[in-house]
C-alpha cells in the first residue's frame, strides 16, 4: 500500500484484523500512527471468514469506490493507480483489471476474459464469460451501489464471493476494463487459505445452497441464464464431475445425487439445462450423463488422462480420438492448436512457420513471445497469415536473455502455446513428448565462468527437488533417463563434475543429477522430528486428518480420514518448506506427522 504510486490523500487503506495471533495488528497500529491514509480496526472475536471484515470495511469507507485485498495478496504499485484513475474518470459502476496468480511453479494471468482490452462504457453483464470470475481480485466497485441496495457479503464457509458478485453485477450499468496489471494473488506454498478447509463434497452442498438462493433472486432473464450457466458449467461439471476426485471415487453415488439435485432445481425453475451448457466439452459430458453412467465415467477418465495425446486431424481441425466405447459420441474438436513446422527460406528471407489447426469460427488475434513460467513478460511479434499457417520472420523470434514459448491469442482472450510436434495416434505404440510446448532457450553471452556459489560443493546424504528436472546416464547430461519431480527426495552417494567443471550429484542408482541450488536443496532426514521420513508400505490414521490431491495441501481436500483408516503408501515427497508428506498408491497426499499417523509396516 505504501508503495502505490498514487496521491495518498485520495485513498484510504482500511485494515480489518480478525483477531490474528501473529502480532500483525500491533504492526498495523504502527503504520496507522505513521500514515494518515491507513485505518485499522480489530474485531471482538475471530469471525472465521472474510465476510464480516469486508462488510465492516465497506461501512467504514468514505470513498466513492471500494476494492478488496485478501491477506498475503498485493496490489500492483503502478498498474492499480492507473486502474483507479480510469474507473473514476469514467464514473464506471465497476472496473475489471488484470490479475496474476503467483505459485511456486509459475506466474500466470487469470480471468483473461475480464481484462483482455483497454475499454470503457462497457455493459458489464454483456462481457462474455464475466460470471466466471466471481472473486474480488482485480475488481473495483462503486460504493454507492453496495450501500443503496444493501449488498453485503454473506457469512458462509465457502462461496461468499460468488454470491456477492451475482448480486452486485446485475446492478452495474457501466464498466471499465484495463490490460494493466492491478492485482497479484499469492498462492505460494507457504500461504494457507481458508478454502482448504472445505472439501469438494462440502463445496457441492454449499454450491447447491447458492443455486437455490440465485433462483429466488429478481434478475433479468438473460442475466439469470448467464449466472446459471456459470454454476452448471464451472461448479458442477468442471470442478465436480471433471475431476480426479470423481474419477478415482469408488462410490460415485453422492456425485450423481448432487447433480440430480442441480438438474431438478433448474428445470423446476423453468430453465433448460441444454440452454445453459455452452462449452462443447461440457455438452459431451452432459450428454453422456443423460445416456449412461458408465459412458460418463469412461468419458471423464478419457478427458483427464488420455485426451492430451489421443488426437487426430481432419480438414484443418484437430479432434480428440475417443476410445472404442465412446465413438458413438459426437466429435469433440479443439478450438485452436498451433504446431511448429520449422524454418523456411522464402523470398530471400528466413521465416518460421506455425500451422494452425482450428475451427472455422476461431479467429486469430495476435502472436506473442512469452517468458517461460512468468506471463508478466511478453513480446508481441508480427506475422503473415497464408494457407492456414502463420509466418514469422526468423529474426523476430528473439527475446533477449529470456527463455520463452510462443503464444497464440484467439477469440479475443483465449490463449494456447505452440506445440513442438503434431499428434500421433496408434493402438500399438506411442510417440514420446508429443504434447510438449515449443520452448526456446537463450544462449549465454560468451563463455561465462561457472558460478560455484550456485552449486552444492559438499556431498549431502539426501536432496529434495525444488522443481522438476531430468536425471542422466553421465555427468555431461547427454542421455536422459527419466524425470525427477518436484518434492522428490533423492539419496546421494558422491559428487562428480562435467567436462566443463559443472558439479553433479551421483544418486544411489548411479545416475547423475544437477547440483544447482535452484533445483535441489540438501535435507537432513535425521533432524526432522515428529515426522515419518522413511517410506512405509502402509500406515494407520490415529487422529482425524485430510487427504489432498497435491503435496502442498493447496487444493481442496479430497476427503476426511477418520481414526483407524488404513492406507497403502508408495512414497514420501516434500513441500517447499521441506515438510514430508505421505503419497498414497492412488496418488493422493496426507500428513506424515506422527501425531496423526502411525506406521503399520
Amino acid at each position: 500500500m505504501i508503495d502505490l504510486k498514487i496521491d495518498k490523500t485520495l485513498i484510504e487503506a482500511i485494515f480489518i484484523d480478525d483477531v490474528s495471533t501473529d502480532k500483525s495488528y500491533e504492526l498495523l497500529k504502527q503504520y496507522n500512527e505513521k500514515y494518515d491514509f491507513i485505518q485499522t480496526y480489530q474485531l471482538d472475536e475471530n469471525s472465521g471468514g472474510p465476510a464480516i471484515p469486508r462488510n465492516l470495511g465497506i461501512k467504514k469507507a468514505q470513498g466513492d469506490y471500494v476494492t478488496f485485498l485478501d491477506a498475503d495478496d498485493w496490489l500492483d504499485t503502478e498498474g492499480f493507480p492507473k486502474f483507479v484513475e480510469q474507473v473514476n474518470s469514467h464514473q464506471s459502476d465497476i472496473g475489471f483489471g488484470q490479475c496474476y496468480k503467483h505459485t511456486n511453479e509459475n506466474i500466470k494471468k487469470i480471468a483473461r476474459f475480464a481484462s483482455y482490452k483497454q475499454d470503457d462504457n462497457l455493459v458489464p453483464s454483456d462481457i462474455f464469460k464475466i460470471f466466471r470470475a466471481v472473486g474480488p481480485p482485480g475488481k473495483i466497485y462503486k460504493r454507492s451501489i453496495l450501500l443503496d441496495h444493501h449488498i453485503t457479503f454473506k457469512h458462509m464457509k465457502y462461496g461468499e464471493d460468488k454470491l456477492f458478485f451475482f448480486e452486485t453485477l446485475p446492478l452495474c450499468h457501466s464498466a471499465s476494463m484495463t490490460i494493466e496489471p492491478v492485482y497479484h494473488v499469492n498462492r505460494y506454498e507457504l500461504n494457507d487459505s481458508l478454502v482448504n478447509d472445505t472439501n469438494m463434497l462440502e463445496k457441492s452442498q454449499l454450491n447447491l445452497n447458492i443455486l437455490e438462493h440465485v433462483l429466488k433472486m429478481d434478475i433479468e432473464n438473460g442475466i439469470m441464464i448467464k449466472i446459471l450457466s456459470r454454476i452448471v458449467e464451472i461448479d458442477f461439471i468442471s470442478r465436480f464431475l471433471l475431476t480426479k476426485t470423481f474419477n478415482k471415487s469408488k462410490d460415485k453415488s453422492f456425485f450423481y445425487k448432487q447433480f440430480d439435485k442441480v438438474e431438478s432445481l433448474i428445470t423446476n425453475a423453468g430453465y433448460n439445462m441444454n440452454d445453459l451448457i455452452i462449452t462443447d466439452k461440457f455438452k459431451r459430458i452432459y450428454d453422456a450423463y443423460q445416456q449412461n453412467k458408465n459412458i460418463l465415467e469412461s468419458l471423464i477418465n478419457f478427458l483427464l488422462n488420455d485426451a492430451k495425446v489421443s488426437k487426430y486431424i481432419k480438414e484443418n481441425t484437430m479432434y480428440y480420438m475417443y476410445p472404442e466405447d465412446l465413438k458413438h459420441l459426437p466429435e469433440l474438436a479443439l478450438d485452436c492448436v498451433p504446431i511448429f513446422r520449422g524454418t523456411y527460406y522464402i523470398k530471400d528471407e528466413l521465416y518460421d512457420e506455425i500451422e494452425i489447426f482450428k475451427l472455422a469460427e476461431t479467429e486469430i488475434n495476435s502472436v506473442e513471445l512469452i517468458k517461460i513460467h512468468d506471463e508478466r513478460y511478453i513480446k508481441p511479434v508480427k506475422y503473415e497469415w497464408t494457407n492456414q499457417s502463420l509466418y514469422i520472420k526468423h529474426k523476430d523470434i528473439f527475446f533477449k536473455n529470456t527463455d520463452f514459448n510462443i503464444s497464440i491469442t484467439y477469440n479475443d482472450f483465449e490463449k494456447c502455446l505452440v506445440k513442438a510436434t503434431p499428434p500421433h495416434y496408434s493402438d500399438y505404440n506411442y510417440l514420446k513428448r508429443q504434447n510438449l510446448s515449443l520452448a526456446f532457450h537463450s544462449y549465454k553471452d560468451g563463455d561465462e565462468d561457472i558460478n560455484m556459489k550456485q552449486y552444492l560443493t559438499d556431498t549431502p546424504k539426501h536432496v529434495v527437488a525444488l522443481q522438476k528436472f531430468k536425471k542422466y546416464e553421465e555427468a555431461n547430461f547427454i542421455n536422459e533417463i527419466s524425470d525427477i519431480n518436484k518434492g522428490q527426495c533423492i539419496r546421494i552417494i558422491h559428487m562428480d563434475k562435467s567436462d566443463k567443471g559443472t558439479p553433479r550429484l551421483v544418486t544411489e542408482d548411479g545416475s547423475y543429477i544437477t547440483a544447482n541450488q535452484d533445483f535441489v536443496t540438501p535435507i537432513n532426514l535425521d533432524s526432522i522430528e515428529g515426522y515419518i521420513t522413511n517410506t512405509p508400505k502402509s500406515v494407520e490414521v490415529i487422529k482425524k486428518c485430510k487427504l489432498y490431491e497435491d503435496v502442498g495441501f493447496k487444493k481442496d481436500p479430497v476427503k476426511t480420514l477418520e481414526k483407524g483408516t488404513k492406507i497403502d503408501i508408495i512414497d514420501i515427497e516434500f513441500t517447499s518448506k521441506l515438510t514430508p508428506r505421505l503419497k498414497t498408491t492412488d496418488g493422493y497426499y496426507l500428513t506424515a506427522n506422527q501425531g496423526f499417523i502411525k506406521v503399520l509396516k
